[in-house]
């Protein structure tokens, strides 16, 4: 058996030191989340004496988490899907087609990481456009934000891809929506999951966005939901931890289900001989 060097020993402490570092916080949230008041006031990783259950209940009934549940996918699954749509489609024309007008293009969507989100501009018009204060407004906010990023990954990861498989999806008559979305995306499903997962937990937790153009609270998302929560029950937090592991869940589930397709190959089977 191999022997371990010095330096994989360190590096190994070391990622177990940052793994507990995410890990510790996380436990003791759950753990809290089950607690009385006084024994979740302790912040430490004890088990609870007595495991109430009753504090989800009351997190639920009083902590308009659910309704924050609905709005949230009402913005986070179209975001996703249309900015993983535009963002794939525009990375495959981008990536093959070795012109001036797609290398401008790439560098258009690469500047758009750089920008900030001008707050009073989009206000004024979503003012404008009479649409301020609509979960739409929001929706193509959060795409704008995406799209860069979504494209930039693609681009980088169809480069990676054999230019073999279009040229025998060609050959076999397909045309270039056939080729996208029957050839290509299978083959990019590592890209599309990774994506998936970023952009679902970004717009997920969002607060800012959701804070200043929805302008309503019957329209507030999860987080929105959770610091409204937080503010009334600032001193009871086995029901503070209750709502974040609410919060928390949804993502988390979507990370454990998609993670092992994030690390497959990334052309596995796609070209034979």
């Amino acid at each position: 058996m191999k022997k371990r060097t010095r330096g994989e020993i360190v590096l190994s402490i070391f990622l177990i030191a940052l793994a507990l570092l995410y890990i510790v916080p996380f436990v003791m949230m759950i753990l809290g989340s089950f607690k009385s008041q006084a024994e979740a006031a302790a912040f430490d990783l004890s088990l609870p004496s007595e495991w109430l259950f009753s504090n989800y209940l009351h997190v639920l009934e009083n902590g308009n988490i659910l309704s924050g549940y609905v709005n949230s996918l009402i913005i986070t699954v179209p975001v996703t899907i249309l900015s993983l749509l535009f963002g794939a489609l525009a990375g495959i024309v981008i990536s093959r087609r070795n012109t001036r007008v797609t290398s401008a293009l790439y560098y258009y969507f690469i500047f758009g990481l750089t920008l900030t989100l001008q707050i009073a501009s989009i206000f004024f018009l979503l003012k404008a456009l009479n649409i301020y204060g609509t979960f739409f407004s929001v929706i193509c906010i959060f795409i704008s934000l995406r799209i860069p990023f979504t494209v930039m990954t693609f681009c980088s990861f169809i480069k990676g891809v054999p230019r073999e498989i279009d040229e025998a999806a060609i050959i076999d008559g397909c045309n270039f929506w056939q080729m996208a979305f029957r050839v290509l995306f299978p083959v990019l499903k590592p890209i599309v999951v990774t994506n998936i997962v970023i952009t679902a937990i970004d717009v997920w937790n969002n607060f800012m966005i959701p804070l200043f153009y929805l302008g309503s609270s019957k329209k507030a998302t999860v987080a929105m939901s959770i610091y409204s929560f937080f503010g009334r029950y600032n001193r009871d937090w086995q029901y503070v931890f209750g709502a974040l592991t609410l919060v928390v869940l949804p993502m988390l589930i979507l990370f454990i289900v998609l993670q092992k397709y994030i690390v497959a190959g990334m052309t596995s089977g796609a070209v034979k001989g």
